[in-house]
């Protein structure tokens, strides 16, 4: 019986299923539907299409002016005026200067000497230089002299030609120019003449330099002048 009972139930729940997998079937069909009909819609904005540039017309043109009448004119020809060419002016004598003749000077006395006395020279040679002066300077030369001892030992003599510049009482520039023949006795003159007392220099001869060449004597124990 309870069979019996389940049996429309089951009928029942079926058909409700049924029912319902057909409304469901439906739906989908007409969503399918709806796709393919339904067309899509697009919109479209107008805008107002701008507006075209006004043209301005070109100004009128000018008219040309009416040609001139063109006139000929005729120009006599003309000779040009030679121009006259300037002689040249002759050129002036050259000018010959004149020459100028100094006027004779008349010397007075004091010149006159002057001229006839010239200056006398600043370097007397042996030959200028007077004798007694000379003799002054030679005998100072000779009480100079320092005899060697090594020359006296050895009995040595002999003389020695020196000369020297002298000048205000001082000698400088000695030299031997004739030897003795012994070196000892010829070092021993250069040394009398530098330590010997000269004489002074006399007004002739102040300020001048005066050149001697002088014999230089070394005598033995026997030997005298």
């Amino acid at each position: 019986m309870e069979k019996a009972m389940n049996m429309p139930r089951a009928a029942a729940l079926a058909a409700f299923l049924e029912g319902m997998m057909v409304l469901a079937f439906l739906y989908g069909l007409s969503r399918e539907v709806d796709k393919v009909v339904k067309p899509q819609v697009t919109l479209i904005q107008l805008t107002q299409a701008p507006e075209a540039p006004k043209t301005v017309p070109p100004p009128p043109t000018p008219k040309p002016p009416p040609p001139r009448p063109v006139v000929h004119h005729t120009v006599a020809h003309q000779e040009p005026t030679p121009v006259p060419v300037p002689t040249p002016a002759p050129a002036p004598p050259p000018v010959v200067p004149t020459p100028v003749i100094p006027a004779p000077v008349t010397p007075t006395p004091h010149q006159k000497v002057a001229e006839a006395a010239p200056s006398p020279p600043q370097h007397l040679r042996p030959a200028d230089i007077s004798i007694t002066f000379a003799d002054k300077v030679r005998a100072a030369v000779q009480n100079a002299v320092v005899f060697p001892m090594a020359a006296r030992a050895a009995h040595l003599s002999g003389q020695t030609k020196v000369t020297f510049d002298y000048k205000d009482g001082m000698a400088s520039g000695a030299s031997v120019l004739i030897t003795s023949g012994n070196r000892i006795l010829d070092k021993a003159a250069l040394a009398a003449v530098h330590v010997a007392h000269f004489p002074s220099a006399t007004a002739e001869y102040a300020g001048r330099i005066l050149t001697f060449e002088i014999w230089v004597k070394f005598l033995g124990v026997d030997e005298h002048e």
